[in-house]
């Protein structure tokens, strides 16, 4: 089965961590999300979250799967992050970075975990990306912005 994963979070402020582990957010100490696009469906890993899709609403910063999935995001996390914020880190970690990314930043990592020394990453939004196919991950990659 193929399927993409998105992980969305959010690094509170008060964090103390050193090494954030996406997927893991009771280890990590922060409040995250994950999702999962199986052919044309788009749905919460961890969560109710269900909406049918097409391949191209992922490449549509307008699509109601953005819109959708940013204010799903957005209530449970009590911030703001809006449908562009969301395309934006998907399209910039899809090495298709557009006006919608110019806020977000790839950091390393490493099998979904990142560091968060002296606490540099507090108070931002991550979004986590990878393609599996097989039981096998390809191109995970981590970005982060700024809360409006």
């Amino acid at each position: 089965m193929e399927r993409i994963v998105l992980t969305i979070g959010y690094v509170p402020e008060d964090n103390s961590l050193d090494i954030i582990y996406c997927g893991d957010s009771d280890s990590s100490g922060t409040m995250e999300l994950n999702f999962e696009v199986v052919e044309n469906i788009c749905s919460g890993v961890d969560n109710d979250f269900n909406i049918s899709i097409e391949n191209s609403d992922l490449w549509d910063h307008n699509s109601s799967f953005y819109k959708s999935i940013s204010t799903y995001v957005s209530n449970y996390l009590n911030l703001v992050i809006s449908p562009s914020q969301v395309y934006g880190s998907y399209a910039l970690l899809n090495d298709e970075p557009d006006n919608h990314s110019l806020n977000m930043e790839i950091i390393d990592s490493e099998a979904g975990t990142f560091s968060n020394e002296n606490k540099e990453h507090n108070g931002k939004i991550y979004l986590r990306h990878y393609f599996e196919e097989d039981d096998e991950i390809y191109d995970e990659s981590i970005c982060i912005f700024s809360v409006n």
